[in-house]
């Protein structure tokens, strides 16, 4: 499958290799298609200028700058087409940055990118909510009277239940944007599935995301949606 994929770029190569003369341009264009095979077997989708004129620069090739110049054109259209017909990213993915930063990055549709860091951050002041009431219900006790109140002494307070659903508040257009950002359709024009473990997983079996992080989504949406069927309110626009 991925090799039909990349005959896009192995002719532009190809074609591009046919109609040059010199030899030194020659053996470049066969060490940048070199390199840019050692990234997909690597298993890396780091296709930017950046990390190829590193590696061209490590086995004798032209150098970063060479290739962001004018008369790098041509090598940067091969890069280009590799990176596209493999879902690579051609953005820079700093290597100091978390994994999920970095996978983060490599999503080429930038409103995908940002539903997904409103989320995780949105995910993060929840947990430390949730973590603090936690704490402060440790302290307290609802419900517990004296023993007396077992037998029904009228000098006893009423009892209190403890059956309190404790939900805390989750903006509507996060909602919204969840939404939009696991829509099944919208998946699909990325060339991404849902599967059945709640991972995400783009065409070529590449976990993006890992076991039950949709789910969790998905239980999200769950306990909020409810609130986006108010008839007085109409859905708010996401862009």
């Amino acid at each position: 499958m991925q090799n039909s994929l990349l005959q896009n770029a192995k002719q532009l190569y190809l074609a591009t290799r046919a109609s040059t003369k010199k030899q030194s341009k020659i053996r470049n264009l066969e060490l940048l298609w070199d390199v840019l095979e050692s990234i997909r077997r690597d298993g890396i989708s780091d296709y930017s200028i950046a990390e190829v004129g590193r590696r061209l620069e490590l086995v004798g090739g032209l150098k970063t700058q060479s290739l962001r110049n004018t008369q790098g054109a041509q090598f940067r259209s091969i890069i280009s087409t590799y990176a596209d017909c493999v879902s690579g990213s051609k953005r820079y993915v700093a290597k100091s940055k978390s994994r999920i930063d970095q996978t983060i990055d490599m999503i080429t549709d930038s409103s995908i990118r940002a539903i997904i860091r409103t989320a995780l951050e949105d995910a993060k002041r929840l947990k430390i909510t949730n973590d603090n009431l936690h704490a402060a219900f440790k302290k307290i006790s609802l419900g517990a009277y004296p023993q007396a109140a077992i037998f029904d002494d009228p000098t006893a307070p009423p009892h209190i239940s403890t059956n309190i659903e404790l939900r805390p508040i989750f903006p509507r257009h996060l909602i919204i944007a969840l939404e939009k950002g696991i829509s099944t359709e919208r998946l699909h024009q990325q060339g991404l599935v849902i599967c059945d473990d709640g991972s995400l997983e783009n065409q070529f079996s590449d976990k993006i995301f890992p076991p039950s992080f949709i789910t969790a989504i998905q239980e999200v949406l769950r306990l909020y949606s409810s609130s986006l069927q108010s008839p007085n309110k109409s859905p708010d626009r996401i862009c």
